[in-house]
């Protein structure tokens, strides 16, 4: 299934929620009081307060205890704060309180039944806190409405047809709570109104042309109107929503993840050069990294999310 995703690294990307969109940064332009989240490769999270990397913390080690992950995927916040986060290869969710790891709640085990994961891959929360789950191996959406798994909802299977994803990888919840999903190997997206998979609706084919994609992976929405996909073909797409009117995009090299602040500035994880990027705008202007290759402080392993929260 992820045979595009492993020929490229062992690692993949996202859809943001518009909760989880933005962000903050060091050096004018934006009044945005968030700080930067980064789901690295050595897994653990990192938070650093703006662009020169100030106020450096992580959480965060291998393994599959309290306190590990196991590939961490992405990161995602709650409207008390709390932090959610992806891990990938333990087949749960975990969340905790803040970065010092308090209140560590997990839930999923692996399999493909309710309350299962095979491989879970990105995260948003809607306005009420619920959680919506990429379940990739399992080719699905999982909705659930708290860590106790409640209310249990799941939509998809494996396909290129209707209600049907390969390579499911992200997800975002635009301003009215529609479900955009990225269906990575058949390069497209996918909007539907609900769980039960009304109003389906795709956006994309297979290409470097305007209107396509190579490897459709994270996806974030601003307030003018506009979606923001990191394709990981090599390039960052700001475009209408499910619409190629306002097609332009930023050349990047295996961008993983990708996200606007309040000011509209756009920061993007680049996995193979392990560092951060700030863009003043799709055209690229004021260019900005932080971060070189490790697994010390200012140091990244093949970051995989980059969001922007409390």
């Amino acid at each position: 299934m992820f045979e595009k995703v492993l020929k490229l690294v062992y690692v993949a990307v996202a859809i943001a929620t518009v909760i989880g969109c933005g962000g903050s940064g060091g050096g004018g332009g934006s009044n945005d009081p968030r700080r930067i989240y980064i789901a690295d490769g050595n897994d653990r999270i990192v938070r650093v307060n703006n662009m020169s990397g100030s106020g450096w913390t992580s959480f965060g080690s291998s393994g599959s205890g309290v306190g590990q992950f196991n590939f961490l995927a992405d990161i995602a916040f709650d409207s008390l704060g709390r932090i959610y986060c992806v891990d990938y290869s333990n087949n749960r969710i975990v969340r905790i309180d803040d970065m010092t790891g308090a209140g560590w709640t997990t839930f999923g085990t692996a399999g493909s039944g309710v309350g299962q994961f095979d491989n879970p891959y990105r995260i948003a929360i809607d306005s009420t806190d619920r959680l919506y789950i990429i379940d990739s191996g399992n080719y699905r959406v999982v909705r659930i409405d708290n860590m106790t798994g409640a209310n249990w909802v799941a939509f998809g299977a494996q396909g290129s047809g209707v209600g049907q994803f390969d390579g499911i990888q992200g997800i975002g919840l635009d301003s009215i709570g529609r479900i955009y999903i990225t269906d990575y190997i058949n390069d497209r997206i996918a909007r539907i109104d609900t769980m039960a998979g009304a109003g389906w609706t795709t956006f994309g084919t297979s290409g470097s042309g305007v209107g396509q994609f190579d490897g459709a992976a994270d996806i974030v929405f601003n307030n003018l109107g506009q979606m923001l996909v990191a394709d990981r073909g090599g390039q960052i797409v700001q475009t209408d929503i499910m619409s190629t009117a306002g097609w332009i995009t930023l050349p990047l090299d295996t961008v993983q993840s990708a996200t606007y602040d309040s000011g509209g500035r756009i920061y993007a994880v680049n996995q193979n050069d392990n560092k951060l990027s700030r863009y003043d705008n799709i055209g690229g202007g004021g260019a900005v990294t932080f971060g070189t290759t490790g697994s010390g402080v200012n140091q990244f392993d093949s970051p995989s999310s980059v969001r922007l929260g409390p």
